[in-house]
């Protein structure tokens, strides 16, 4: 889930609520009319954006903006600032989402450089990038060995990464996930029954205790009656000490 960088071109699917961007069987994106549940991880995503504390958004692999009508049902206020090398994504959000879909800022241009000329901080950042190749998809290497330095540098002092992690073909989950977490001190990590990402979510300072963000991301996708409330489990990451 997420924006490919590379591969066959995403496949436009219309749906009675929008559209969905398909690619090598893989949805990058469930654009919606208007803000709702996608039932899809994509809620998940936005539950956990919906944790942040502050409302400045960004979201590295903007593709349709998938996580936008789910986190506006929620009652999250966040102004969002996506990038993508592709901007047909962008252009399906614009076309198909009303004005209910509120601020939403967008970059053609590649994740890693657009991270590092950012000069305000964010109190969030989801780093939902993927990559098409041999019939699959797959997390790509900038997204496991860069990105988590850069965006953890461009996070406010309480701020928060989101990080949409799918299996890879030359790396084990374990491995990706102590690659992510090096450079913070504090991890939750999300797991699906139906899906097969994992999705983590990092910062600097201490998180409440699991059970209370478990309530809230729960409670997040209940309130907009999305299935995923009842698909997920939430788990303490146990981090190497720094």
């Amino acid at each position: 889930m997420g924006r490919q960088l590379g591969g066959t071109e995403p496949e436009l699917q219309r749906t009675p609520g929008g559209a969905r961007l398909l690619q090598n069987g893989s949805v990058l994106s469930e654009v919606l009319s208007q803000p709702g549940p996608t039932d899809s991880v994509f809620d998940v995503l936005a539950a956990a954006l919906n944790l942040s504390k502050g409302t400045h958004a960004g979201i590295l692999g903007f593709a349709g903006g998938g996580v936008i009508a789910p986190l506006r049902a929620m009652g999250g206020r966040h102004t969002i600032s996506g990038v993508d090398l592709d901007e047909s994504g962008y252009k399906l959000f614009r076309d198909i989402s009303d004005d209910r879909q509120g601020e939403v800022k967008f970059a053609k241009a590649d994740a890693v450089q657009w991270v590092q000329s950012r000069r305000a901080p964010f109190d969030v950042l989801l780093e939902d990038l993927s990559i098409a190749r041999d019939g699959d998809v797959y997390k790509p290497d900038v997204s496991i060995d860069t990105l988590p330095g850069l965006i953890r540098a461009k996070l406010k002092p309480g701020g928060l990464a989101v990080f949409n992690l799918l299996p890879a073909d030359d790396r084990s989950w374990a491995d990706m996930i102590r690659r992510v977490s090096e450079p913070f001190r504090h991890g939750i990590r999300i797991t699906f029954e139906s899906y097969y990402n994992q999705v983590i979510i990092m910062g600097n300072k201490p998180f409440s205790a699991t059970r209370e963000v478990s309530r809230r991301v729960r409670a997040s996708l209940s309130a907009i009656q999305s299935v995923m409330s009842s698909d997920i489990t939430v788990r303490t990451l146990r981090l190497a000490k720094r």
